[in-house]
């Protein structure tokens, strides 16, 4: 199973699933842990049904976490190994890797990015003739 979440596989290249190696950022969380916020983690490389990551914050293997991956969005997961500030981490469900790499962009309904006709516009109540 730790093979799966990003840890070296017993004998070189026999890995169960290809993983991208990539350097993106995404979060953490541990599922009923109210004491500890969102924490930010590195994730090294990234397969269908797990991860390797980078992280500040120690966590027991076991634990159950929550993964913010961009573009992915929340993926529930538990942690299988942990060692020198690094976790491999099993995905509950298996997800498709390579939406985590797809550039952001904005959505059709973006009101952000709505440009106003500035010689339209006037105070209420002024009368322009």
């Amino acid at each position: 199973m730790a093979d799966i979440a990003g840890e070296a596989p017993p004998q070189p290249g026999n890995r169960l699933r290809k993983r991208d190696s990539l350097l993106l950022m995404g979060t953490i969380k541990a599922a009923g842990d109210y004491a500890r916020d969102t924490q930010p983690i590195r994730i090294r490389n990234l397969s269908s049904t797990g991860l390797m990551a980078d992280s500040k914050v120690e966590y027991d293997v076991g634990a159950h976490v929550e993964i913010g991956l961009r573009g992915i969005g929340l993926v529930q997961g538990e942690i299988v190994w942990v060692r020198n500030g690094r976790m491999g981490i099993t995905f509950d469900e298996t997800i498709d890797p390579k939406r985590a790499r797809l550039p952001v962009t904005a959505g059709s309904d973006d009101h952000l990015r709505k440009v106003i006709d500035m010689g339209r516009v006037r105070r209420p109540g002024l009368r322009i003739d």
